[in-house]
Order: structure tokens, then C-alpha cells, then sequence
């Protein structure tokens, strides 16, 4: 390669990963703001339907029919991780005060975002 090439690439892919460490930074310092307004979320949808839905992991055996060369035809089982979702009842008053604590806590994080974002590098 010639040299004047080889500056090039150099430069480029310099470039190219002060992009990646500026993407990265931005979402670490934006994480957890995300996280919260999920759950702010995922509150008020509880309190408008009035139940929350959880998911529970349960076995579950399958039965199969197994059928090997030179032996009988047998039943097998076959035991499987299955997902059962389960409907939790809300309390109106509860469910109220927990969003309106997640509320205050995402506008004190908001300013720390915003104090995070600004650190990071351009």
C-alpha cells in the first residue's frame, strides 16, 4: 500500500470509532432514563386496565410417541420450560403513588442525563 493510502484507512477508521465511543457513551448516560420511563410505562398501563401481567416459568411435559429400530413403539416425555402468563390484581391507590414516586424520580434523572450526555465526548 502506499503510504498516502495507508493515511487514509488510518484517518478513517479514527474517525470511524470516535462515532462508536460517542454512540456508546450517549446510551450508557441515556440507560437507565430508559429503563425508568419503561416502567413508567408499563405503571400506567397496569392502572388502566386495572391488573398487571406477569409471566411465570413452569415445566411442562410433552408426550411423544418413539419408535426405535428393532424395538417396540413407545410413549416418551419430554419435559420443556413453558411461560404461563398470570393476571395480578392492581390496588388504584398504590399503583397511584408508585407511578407518581416514578414520576418525581424521573425528573431528578432527567437532570443527571442531561449532566451525563454533556460529558460525553463529541
Amino acid at each position: 500500500m502506499r503510504p498516502c493510502a495507508l493515511r487514509v484507512v488510518l484517518l478513517l477508521s479514527v474517525l470511524g470509532l470516535s462515532g462508536c465511543a460517542h454512540q456508546t457513551c450517549l446510551r450508557a448516560a441515556e440507560a437507565e432514563l430508559r429503563a425508568l420511563d419503561a416502567q413508567i410505562a408499563e405503571s400506567e398501563q397496569a392502572l388502566a386496565r386495572g391488573f398487571r401481567v406477569t409471566l411465570a416459568t413452569e415445566p411442562r411435559t410433552v408426550l411423544n410417541i418413539c419408535a426405535w429400530p428393532r424395538e417396540p413403539v413407545l410413549f416418551c416425555t419430554t419435559h420443556t420450560p413453558g411461560q404461563r402468563a398470570t393476571r395480578i390484581n392492581v390496588l388504584p391507590v398504590a399503583e397511584e403513588a408508585r407511578l407518581a414516586e416514578l414520576r418525581r424520580e424521573r425528573a431528578r434523572l432527567v437532570v443527571v442525563t442531561a449532566d451525563r450526555v454533556a460529558a460525553c465526548p463529541a
